[in-house]
């Protein structure tokens, strides 16, 4: 059966000296793997047709027995040089093509998921770098809603009070704890969680980059309105906890992807000593 659709590559893998395991992202069928053969070679059909990235016209032979489909034909609609030309802009897209290959699921319809990274993608080389970090945490606090693995925010009336600046969350329940509740669990994980960043997290829901009209992050576009760096901090512990808990994703991954976003490169004069003659 032939499929044509649109796809984002997502991971390219080596398959052999001259072939490729690309792994895509679909609208109509998820994520998928396709083997490209000879891709490689001087005079490959697919050479500049894509890479990561790219979003392409995609047209392959699906397959039901081993999950690698046989790619067909593929040209790329979206190129996404600028990733190319800033290393933290593509570090922070390398972190979010990884992230949303290990939690989409192979043939299911993926439409919010792929129409949400394409968005970022589209984003990240045209944010500031102070707006990097904001811009991941955003898809990541969308994703998990199009996942429908949103946490539960709500407050209690009873147990979390105006006066209460700081909460317990329950990451096995994926909700705040009330302890009044008769199917609470003492011993259950949970997390200190201040309001402030339950209120980041609820602001940031279905508030997507705008590429369309040189928008990037719609709630942060004045210093008045950007959440401090010390909520954000939190907020970033607390998904990393809440991701690594119900997506089994590792924690080195993201650890390692928002050190890049940190890192400040240094720059070492280097002087040349020369011989007089």
């Amino acid at each position: 059966m032939i499929i044509h659709t649109e796809a984002t590559v997502l991971q390219i893998r080596p398959w052999s000296q001259t072939s490729h395991m690309v792994t895509w992202l679909t609208p109509d069928y998820g994520r998928i793997v396709t083997a490209v053969k000879g891709a490689c070679r001087p005079k490959s059909a697919f050479l500049g047709q894509y890479d990561l990235f790219y979003t392409c016209d995609l047209l392959f032979y699906r397959r039901e027995r081993d999950g690698i489909h046989a790619i067909r034909e593929c040209s790329p609609s979206t190129l996404r040089e600028p990733l190319r030309r800033c290393w933290r802009s593509a570090a922070a897209a390398a972190y979010l093509s990884d992230l949303t290959a290990r939690v989409t699921a192979s043939h299911q319809e993926s439409a919010a998921v792929y129409h949400l990274l394409n968005r970022t993608l589209d984003a990240l080389p045209r944010a500031p770098r102070r707006d990097l970090k904001e811009l991941v945490l955003r898809y990541e606090v969308n994703l998990l809603a199009k996942l429908g693995l949103k946490p539960n925010l709500a407050l209690c009336p009873h147990c979390h009070t105006p006066d209460r600046q700081w909460l317990r969350f329950s990451l096995p329940s994926g909700r705040f704890a009330c302890p009044h509740l008769a199917g609470a669990a003492s011993g259950e994980r949970t997390v200190a969680l201040h309001r402030d960043i339950r209120q980041i997290f609820l602001n940031m829901l279905d508030r997507l980059p705008d590429t369309a009209d040189g928008g990037i992050l719609p709630c942060a576009e004045t210093d008045k309105n950007r959440p401090p760096p010390n909520l954000l901090l939190g907020l970033s512990r607390f998904l990393g906890m809440f991701i690594t808990f119900h997506l089994e994703v590792p924690p080195a991954v993201r650890r390692v992807a928002f050190e890049l976003l940190d890192k400040n490169p240094t720059r070492e004069t280097v002087s040349l000593e020369t011989s007089s003659p």
